[in-house]
């Protein structure tokens, strides 16, 4: 049976540094999703980019952190295409994973992505643990952040994710601390296989003051030693070749 846990921080901003501090001190594997800018807030120095990709897997974030599904399609392309390519620039070597911004996607923004050299995507469809029928459709367990149950419900409805509702219910047991619903996440996987995946935002851990209680959480996964720990892109591969070898 095969159990993995995963780490996806998302939008590059300066104080993913100390999340990589962290992630190294408790010897986890993890995916750091960089766009080149974002009007929103400040991006990472290239030194640090550079520093984080010697030591984590970046991935693709587009160029400017703008959600895909309202632009043309064109605009889209070159969303995707040139986030790559400035990325594979900034670290120096290819970069296979890609996270839709505010994961917002659609079946058109999903084979963009494919056709420009990623191996995968990741979503914000949350409360699942199992490898997706289509790893463009790449879902995780947690958000680190706390949500209401009606926010939870709402949201996975609102994406289509029954899953995600039923398995809020029988997995999670309705947890809206999200250090609490992630421990649920990984207690799951232990038992049953699959995938614990939190994902975050670096500056929400900074404005929710959740440093303690991210150490906290890190130091958990790494005292579970039946729990492979994993890149987004590793199990992305996997992915392929799984399905590869069925394919053939």
């Amino acid at each position: 049976m095969n159990r993995y846990v995963t780490i996806s921080i998302d939008d590059g901003h300066p104080t993913d540094v100390k999340t990589a501090e962290l992630l190294e001190k408790y010897g986890l594997a993890a995916t750091f999703y960089i766009p080149s800018k974002n009007a929103e807030r400040p991006v990472m120095r290239s030194f640090d980019i550079r520093e984080i990709a010697r030591r984590f897997e970046v991935g693709g974030h587009t160029l400017n952190h703008t959600p895909l599904r309202f632009l043309r399609p064109e605009r889209a392309w070159d969303e995707i295409r040139d986030g790559k390519s400035w990325l594979e620039h900034e670290v120096g070597r290819p970069v296979v994973s890609f996270c839709y911004p505010r994961g917002k996607f659609n079946g058109r923004l999903a084979a963009m992505v494919q056709q420009a050299g990623f191996l995968g995507a990741r979503t914000c469809l949350l409360n699942v643990t199992s490898f997706p029928k289509n790893p463009f459709y790449w879902g995780a367990s947690t958000h680190a952040g706390n949500h209401s149950v009606y926010i939870q419900i709402r949201h996975a409805l609102l994406e289509g994710n029954l899953a995600g509702v039923r398995n809020y219910f029988r997995t999670y047991d309705c947890a809206t601390e999200w250090d609490t619903h992630f421990m649920h996440a990984l207690d799951d996987v232990e038992v049953h296989g699959g995938i614990a995946h939190l994902y975050m935002h670096s500056w929400e851990i900074d404005e929710s003051q959740h440093w303690a209680k991210l150490e906290r959480v890190f130091e958990s996964i790494s005292a579970r030693t039946s729990l492979t720990k994993i890149t987004n892109g590793a199990l992305f591969s996997l992915w392929e070749g799984h399905h590869g070898c069925r394919n053939n």
